[in-house]
């Protein structure tokens, strides 16, 4: 057995011995929707609620030594995560830096990403950061009777891992499809150079730090999270999925994983027969 999935078993015992250890991470969205909330859902094992609000998922792919990423797309993604505070789900995937992890190449490699900058707003892929901009304010913009699905989360630290209990509930029917749920872990106030700002310390925020594993582990879709449902299964109106996925902090990275720092995000995606996203349904992170 390899020293992840000892670390997951030590994980999942932790998480009966000590399901009251909560923390708050730094930055918006620790009170926001995920810890409860109102409107459209119910409660189910969980205590967690599902808001029935479109929240915007979102990819930045970067590069600490990249010019027009330090002064176009890092400052796009700030100013919308200013904007929309907890509607906004983005992570900054850095390519080719101390920031690079294999989740976050392949990502990239799904999306055929050159150059960088490069955006996804919910699951398309652009070059402009304008564009970028104006798909994800329409996204959040999306009124509350067209919004499919929701999902609530809560996490915990325990020791050098998290665990993040999940909720997604489908407030529409939705047709034969690939659907998953996928938990990823953004880590902010990492001090860093950036090309394209003046700052040497430089503080990057929404840093993807990798995604979390279902406990117990099921299908997963990639990096896309795991299967709600065998492969091309109709979700019914009211459905309602609760999974706890574990994650623990990769070694060997430079710098270091700080878990006090750490926010999660939640995603419901569709994604065709390769694995790659057609769709988000909705997001959410705390």
């Amino acid at each position: 057995m390899n020293k992840f999935w000892i670390a997951l078993l030590g994980l999942a015992m932790a998480v009966s011995c000590k399901k009251n250890d909560s923390w708050i991470p730094y930055g918006p969205g620790s009170n926001g929707q995920g810890g409860g909330g109102t409107g459209g859902g119910g409660t189910g094992g969980s205590g967690l609620v599902v808001s029935r609000v479109q929240n915007a998922f979102a990819i930045n792919f970067s590069g600490n030594w990249c010019g027009p990423c330090g002064a176009n797309g890092i400052p796009a993604l700030y100013n919308l995560s200013t904007t929309h505070g907890v509607k906004f789900s983005g992570i900054k995937v850095g390519l080719t830096d101390p920031f690079t992890i294999p989740e976050g190449d392949l990502m990239a490699s799904q999306y055929g990403v050159s150059p960088i900058p490069a955006y996804v707003a919910g699951a398309d892929f652009l070059q402009s950061s304008s564009a970028w901009t104006s798909a994800i304010n329409t996204i959040v913009g999306t009124v509350p009777a067209n919004v499919k699905a929701g999902v609530a989360l809560r996490r915990t630290k325990v020791g050098d891992s998290i665990y993040v209990d999940t909720k997604a509930e489908f407030f529409q029917a939705v047709p034969a499809g690939n659907y998953s749920l996928a938990v990823f872990l953004i880590e902010n106030n990492i001090a860093l150079s950036q090309a394209g700002q003046s700052d040497p310390n430089f503080k990057h925020k929404m840093v993807f730090r990798g995604a979390a594993t279902a406990i117990p582990s099921n299908a997963i879709t990639g990096v896309w999270g795991e299967q709600l449902e065998n492969n091309n299964t109709a979700i019914p109106q009211g459905k309602v999925y609760e999974k706890t996925f574990g994650y623990v902090a990769p070694s060997g990275l430079t710098p270091a994983v700080n878990l006090n720092n750490v926010q999660a995000i939640a995603v419901i995606f569709e994604t065709d027969n390769s694995g790659k996203p057609l769709r988000v349904l909705n997001s959410n992170r705390i």
